[in-house]
């Protein structure tokens, strides 16, 4: 039962957000602390009960594509600090637990030794990847600090950007969307390259 538990709470706070996602609008419309709005928009990061890409479309919605894009970074850095924090001084062993489980983290662990900045930026960039998983990972890691943190502001512009303005302005202006989301995907493409010609020792 205990590995289901997980699932079923996730599946209820998705229940829970639609069931009340008249009142959840309206609340957010209303709340005009950019304080307020980064501290909901980081908790919803750390425990995250819906994915966070339909996060940051609702704040794209509700507070416009860039005010959307910015609490959302911000929130995000934020969150991503407090779990490498968290992990690395007391979960570090769970951690490690925890990430062996995940096959796909095993290709990144290998680079990740090679070139940690660049690593974490593209991790940051592909939406496959659980971005929980990265943060555990460069905690349990033991990764620099500051250049995680900078590392994952880097890498989340983009995808952030790109699910801001959707919320904002996807219905209004389809073709504009399709072209972000084109654009979106070049840069994956790019970055995925960039690492991938560097030689092993950059």
């Amino acid at each position: 039962m205990r590995k289901w538990l997980p699932i079923l709470l996730y599946i209820a706070g998705i229940g829970a957000a639609f069931m009340y996602r008249n009142d959840i609008l309206d609340w957010m419309r209303n709340v005009q602390n950019p304080i307020l709005s980064v501290g909901m928009a980081t908790v919803l990061a750390l425990f995250p009960v819906v994915p966070y890409k339909a996060v940051i479309g609702l704040f794209g919605y509700v507070y416009g594509s860039l005010a959307g894009a910015v609490i959302c970074w911000l929130a995000t850095n934020l969150a991503a600090a407090l779990m490498f924090i968290g992990v690395k001084y007391w979960f570090q062993g769970r951690a490690r637990a925890y990430l062996a489980s995940i096959p796909a983290l095993e290709k990144f662990t290998a680079t990740v030794e090679r070139r940690p900045f660049a690593s974490v930026v593209l991790a940051r960039l592909l939406p496959i990847i659980p971005q929980t998983a990265v943060n555990a990972y460069a905690g349990a890691a033991g990764l620099p600090f500051w250049s995680f943190l900078l590392a994952s502001g880097l890498g989340k512009i983009p995808g952030i950007a790109l699910f801001a303005y959707l919320g904002g302005n996807g219905l209004s202006n389809p073709s504009n969307a399709i072209i972000a989301v084109l654009l979106y995907v070049a840069v994956i493409g790019l970055a995925g390259l960039s690492l991938r010609s560097r030689p092993n020792g950059a």
